[in-house]
């Protein structure tokens, strides 16, 4: 039952993006196959322009293609019949009020999931938007007119932090082409030139012969970077977004945010440079006449900056890391009268700061976190912020070691300044390395009403004064971030553990966007988890994982942010984190794996955070995805601390990996991998045996390594346990692991560890996945398997005389029409009378087709035998694993029919009568008629 309103709206909101999702991915498909028909019709008709050239002597192609008749394909889609989702909810059926809209979008952006196609879902028929978020990363210029349809716009952020350089290889294009999909409003001619290039690389970018015969118009499409589709650049989109706004909006809009743009990249680029730039020098202003002015970058405004302008009742305005200039700073303030809200923190191309002395009345909120504050001079900087007599927010914080080191009007003179910036509330000086511990004791003497004072990096020692309660600075709700760096070397407490830990949570929960900053809070994180266990686990592992998001390409953040993960994620650690949350630490390992498969120690530490029982088992996420990466890490390394969690984590994983997935992981070239790992540990382990040896018995008689008894480690059993994962019902990879020598190796397994129950298990267990596989089993003879499941038969433990009887099972089922060794079949007999079935499943199936064949042997009864006592075993011990497959094979049906037919029997078997009646019973509750899959997995 959901109790909780926003719990609600999550949902049906993530049933909203599923239908678009769906509805997106037939459309998609409907569009490439007709730009895929474009290109196949104009590859015949290369063909027939090569052979008119070569016949009339004629190079002019272009005079020869015939031009796309985009008419057709429009019509073409116009009389498709859909009834999709969106098409349907267009129609009005029912309107999503303000709040739903905006938070749809939001979700939308959220989840990368912000296309053309979603943005048509936001026509004023259905939704009414006052604030919207967009992510430009996979939108085009053709959907933008959208907006024009929202006239009540007040608020308006705009995402640009994904850049077109990033698609610079087929990986990451093709990630990029898996999240855009052009709207069903778009003409077809429109959306063949901007999606065009991007839809045929997508299908032809594995044949790149394709594209030698191809017509001129197709050649350019297909050969160019889908990079450089135009439709998809930031300057084309801005200035799109901005010209389709209704023109109430220019009016309205009070919140601009338009972060990491870079009004100046077309400057770089000659054709667009004329489109997206204006020279705005006062001789140009003046001049009447018409001949061309010689221009410079220091007199240039971008035609998109000039747009921003025409929002006169802006109010909040955030261009920060953007590469604005001095004078385009200028010309906002002068446009933008009513602005109190200003962030331009990152912009480093901006050196004088006069201009903010026009907003000394107004001005609330500053940013000016990591500016060129060095080169402000006469006045300096902190003479301009005096003057600023509004602020409340104030962040002059840096992380590049720019401190002013001004000995007329430097910081300590700022905060030591009478009725200096009395309004502040919020004050990060962060950074800041000439603050003296005097200035900032004064300072906050005067300002009790400061709600929160940033100190990170500032080396200099506070802690009377903000820690204090005595002390006549204090303040109970007074935030702080400071530096732990003087604290790292001391003593501490579990107290000071905890006391520390929340202002480190403060810190990141500021400064998660600032590289330098997050690198050391998480080593500091590391160095208090390392032998602490946290009280705030969960909502710094949420931290953590936002910070690797934000910043995916940065190495050393990725490391410090996995090394703090594992901290947190220790056994048993993991008991208290909820299922969600281990999702999302699976997800976030995953993806540092594929990005940096080069660096062992970030492989390592997502290893050690991975190997889990309960997060590999309990949240759901790409089982083979993570089962490959893990494989390649271990064809890359031989480091015992990377293949021991590497096994480990596979063991597991090949658990949950249907069988297509087992045999792409089980490659030839994998197996032979796994084979080496395990001659390595054979040889690992022997050196240790004969180095205890040494120190036990000092003497030159020492038994040779061919008559070792050797005990396996948790490396070699996890090992064996994927192998056994991997061949269970899986031919191909059974005779992959028979073809790397895997029979041999095992045999020489079984004669080294004859004494380890467990090596031998595992073994045993996968000699019975190959005697499942009719035109393998011959093969098992090249190891004497008969003389050797004989012995094991009758003096190993149940779980290797149970696998052991199934090999004998198998091979003398090939014998029925042959002579049947009697001997063979009553000492198995003999045997399995003998077993008691014990209280937990030995074996895990992934379905009873193994044994349906030996069902029906009654030429030979003990391999009938052995075939319903392993079904009475699993059936007894684990049978709700096993419901649904029991009424897919319509398994009650079956025993059903053995049972009728042993008992017409002239000669029927009591024993094999119970077993049958007990099956019979233990199935009752799961009788139905169906159909599924199967075999063994190591439990």
């Amino acid at each position: 039952m959901v109790d909780n309103p926003d719990k609600l709206c999550t949902i049906c909101l993530r049933k909203f993006a599923s239908l678009l999702k769906y509805d997106e991915s037939i459309w998609k498909k409907q569009i490439e196959q007709c730009i895929d028909q474009i290109y196949q019709e104009e590859k015949g008709q290369s063909t027939l322009n090569d052979q008119r050239k070569r016949k009339y002597h004629r190079t002019d192609e272009e005079n020869i293609t015939l031009p796309t008749n985009f008419s057709i394909y429009e019509a073409q889609f116009k009389s498709i019949n859909r009834s999709s989702f969106l098409e349907q909810f267009l129609r009005g059926i029912c309107p999503l009020n303000s709040i739903l809209s905006e938070r749809l979008a939001n979700y939308l952006v959220r989840h990368n999931q912000l296309n053309d196609f979603t943005l048509t879902f936001f026509s004023s028929d259905i939704t009414c938007l006052k604030r919207i978020v967009l992510n430009v990363k996979y939108l085009s210029r053709l959907q933008c007119h959208m907006l024009n349809q929202h006239p009540y716009l007040t608020e308006l952020k705009i995402i640009f932090k994904d850049t077109n350089s990033n698609r610079s290889n087929n990986t990451t294009n093709e990630l990029f082409y898996q999240h855009i999909c052009p709207s069903i409003n778009s003409k077809f001619e429109d959306i063949y030139t901007v999606y065009g290039s991007l839809i045929l690389h997508h299908l032809y970018c594995r044949l790149q012969t394709d594209s030698t015969r191809v017509s001129l118009s197709n050649r350019y499409l297909f050969q160019r970077s889908p990079t450089l589709s135009e439709g998809f650049s930031h300057q084309k989109l801005l200035n799109s977004i901005l010209n389709s706004l209704h023109p109430s909006t220019f009016e309205r809009l009070k919140i601009l945010n338009i972060a990491h743009y870079k009004f100046f990249a077309a400057y770089h680029s000659t054709g667009t440079r004329k489109h997206s730039l204006a020279d705005m020098s006062p001789l140009t202003k003046c001049s009447t006449n018409s001949a061309p002015i010689m221009t410079t970058t220091v007199n240039i405004l971008p035609i998109n900056f000039r747009l921003i302008l025409k929002f006169t009742n802006l109010t909040s305005l955030n261009i920060s890391n953007t590469d604005i200039k001095n004078h385009c700073l200028e010309n906002l303030i002068d446009s933008l009268e009513k602005l109190d809200t200003l962030d331009i923190s990152l912009c480093r191309s901006i050196t004088t700061f006069n201009c903010l002395l026009k907003l000394s009345t107004k001005l609330k909120w500053l940013n000016l976190y990591n500016c060129s504050l060095i080169y402000q001079k006469d006045p300096t900087i902190y003479q301009i912020l005096y003057e600023l007599k509004s602020l409340e927010y104030l962040d002059i914080s840096t992380d590049n070691n720019n401190s002013i080191n001004d000995k007329e009007y430097d910081i300590n003179k700022f905060l030591l300044e009478k009725n200096c910036l009395v309004n502040l509330k919020h004050l990060d000086l962060s950074g800041q390395q000439n603050i003296l511990s005097k200035s900032l004791y004064e300072f906050l003497l005067s300002h009790s009403n400061l709600q929160f004072l940033g100190l990170f990096l500032t080396h200099e020692k506070y802690w009377k004064c903000l820690f204090d309660s005595t002390d006549l600075c204090y303040s109970k709700s007074r935030q702080y971030t400071y530096d732990l760096h003087d604290i790292i070397p001391l003593i501490l407490t579990e107290d000071d553990f905890s006391f520390h830990e929340t202002y480190l949570i403060e810190s990141l929960k500021r400064y998660y966007e600032r590289a330098h900053f997050v690198q050391k809070i998480l080593y500091h994180i590391f160095f208090i988890t390392r032998s602490y266990q946290s009280k705030n686990q969960i909502i710094l592992i949420e931290l953590i994982l936002h910070t690797m998001s934000i910043h995916p390409t940065l190495q050393t953040v990725q490391m410090a942010s996995t090394a703090c993960i594992y901290n947190l994620t220790r056994t048993p650690l993991t008991e208290h984190i909820n299922v969600k949350c281990l999702g999302k630490i699976v997800q976030a390992i995953t993806n540092v794996m594929e990005l940096y498969p080069n660096q062992q120690q970030l492989q390592k530490n997502c290893l050690l955070t991975l190997c889990s029982d309960r997060i590999l088992h309990e949240p759901n996420f790409n089982f083979y995805l993570l089962a490959s990466l893990v494989m390649n890490t271990l064809q890359n390394y031989s480091d015992l601390a990377i293949v021991q969690p590497g096994v480990a984590i596979l063991a597991l994983l090949t658990t949950r990996l249907t069988i297509d997935e087992c045999t792409r992981l089980g490659s030839a070239t994998n197996l032979q991998r796994l084979s080496q790992l395990i001659e390595q540990q054979i040889d690992r382990l022997q050196t240790m045996h004969i180095s205890q040896n040494h120190q036990i018995n000092d003497t030159s008689d020492q038994e040779s390594n061919d008559h070792q008894q050797l005990t396996g480690d948790d490396t070699l059993r996890f090992c064996l346990s994927l192998l056994w994962n991997l061949t269970d019902e899986n031919p191909i990879v059974c005779e992959h692991f028979i073809h790397s020598m895997g029979l041999q190796l095992y045999q020489r397994l079984i004669h080294l560890f004859s004494s380890d129950t467990i090596v031998l298990t595992k073994i045993v267990g996968l000699l019975s996945n190959i005697s499942e596989v009719s035109h393998l089993r011959i093969y098992l003879y090249s190891i004497d398997i008969i003389t050797l499941m004989q012995r094991f038969l009758t003096d190993g433990i149940t779980d290797i005389a149970f696998s052991a009887g199934g090999i004998l099972a198998h091979l003398l089922f090939e014998q029925v029409n042959h002579e049947i060794n009697i001997e063979l079949c009553e000492n198995m007999r003999n045997a399995i009378l003998k077993w008691q079935n014990p209280d937990t499943n030995m074996v895990t199936y992934r379905s009873f087709k193994p044994f349906i064949p030996l069902l029906h042997c009654t030429q030979i009864p003990v391999v009938q035998l052995w075939a319903i006592w392993a079904i009475h075993h699993v059936c007894s011990t684990d049978r709700a694993r096993y419901s649904r497959i029991i009424r897919e094979e319509n398994l009650y049906d079956l025993i059903q029919k053995i049972s009728n037919d042993q008992i017409s029997f002239d000669q029927s078997d009591t024993f094999v009568i119970q077993l049958l009646n007990s099956i019979l019973h233990l199935l009752k509750p799961y009788r139905s008629k169906h159909h599924t899959n199967s075999s063994a997995v190591a439990s």
